[in-house]
């Protein structure tokens, strides 16, 4: 047959098991805590390494943008070129050549003619004249190709030009392509760190959730070994109590029997009432 245990050794067994269940918690707690902490500090890194990735993607942004800018620009002014060189066209040199070649050739054909064949007064004014208006017209021809050969020149650079803008323009949007696919690579490696982050920052979360849970279940459990104790301590406190009335109705006993020593009814009556106590304490078992 099992021994029965008193209520203060039931109260103690419970308390000491109330203290195995919050230590066993806390331990299981700081393991929680300890997981937590090394995924928050894995996650520092990579915020690290995020901000890292984000500063290179947005420097080679701003760099890009400038090399763009000159490009644009450079493309403008070859544009713009190209519509000066359009208006600066006009009517084709070779023609306005052949055309004062023949005209000076009149004028020596119109001079020759003057000191060469006998002419009246009116012919010979007239063959002057003549002679005057073709060498006018050969000075002004000449003007317009003199003109038009400064415009051709002023082609020449133009194109020269042309083609030296759209050359540096080519050379400028190279190096946009190239930046561009940079700052790609550094944006994907930043969005790359920014999941495993994300990851990472849901896992410390739940760690946490799992860590402040366990940490109510033990502060709960202290709190019942708290009231356990105080309970076990009210208890001791009445069987102190207890002892303490037991030894003095025994010293009572005693100090009666001895006085009544001399009085066998007083004796008899003295060792009833001694009895009748410690029965009513539980202390003597009737067999």
């Amino acid at each position: 047959m099992p021994k029965k245990i008193s209520e203060l050794q039931s109260a103690e067994l419970k308390f000491r098991a109330l203290l195995n269940k919050r230590d066993e918690i806390n331990d299981q707690a700081v393991v929680l805590r300890s997981e937590r902490d090394s995924l928050n500090e894995q996650k520092k890194t990579l915020q690290e390494q995020m901000r890292a990735a984000r500063d290179k993607r947005d420097a080679l942004v701003a760099e890009m943008r400038v090399h763009k800018q000159k490009r644009d620009e450079l493309q403008a002014k070859a544009k713009e070129l190209i519509e000066f060189k359009k208006k600066m066209k006009g009517q084709p040199m070779g023609s306005l050549r052949d055309e004062v070649k023949s005209l000076e050739a009149q004028a020596k054909a119109l001079e020759l003619r003057q000191q060469t064949v006998p002419l009246t007064i009116p012919k010979e004014r007239a063959l002057l004249d003549d002679l005057k208006k073709r060498l006018a017209e050969v000075e002004r021809l000449k003007k317009i190709l003199a003109e038009q050969e400064k415009i051709k020149k002023e082609v020449d650079d133009v194109d020269r030009s042309i083609d030296a803008l759209f050359k540096q323009a080519d050379k400028e949007h190279a190096e946009v392509v190239r930046l561009s696919e940079e700052q790609h690579k550094a944006h994907n490696e930043a969005t790359s760190f920014f999941k495993e982050i994300a990851s990472l920052a849901a896992s410390a979360d739940k760690k946490h959730a799992e860590f402040m849970k366990l940490r109510e279940e033990a502060d709960a459990a202290h709190q019942k070994a708290s009231e356990m104790r105080d309970k076990i301590i009210e208890i001791r406190k009445e069987k102190r109590v207890e002892r303490m009335e037991e030894r003095s109705a025994v010293r009572e006993v005693n100090l009666a029997t001895r006085r009544a020593l001399d009085d066998k009814s007083k004796r008899d009556k003295a060792a009833d009432d001694a009895l009748a106590l410690l029965l009513k304490k539980g202390k003597v078992e009737i067999r």
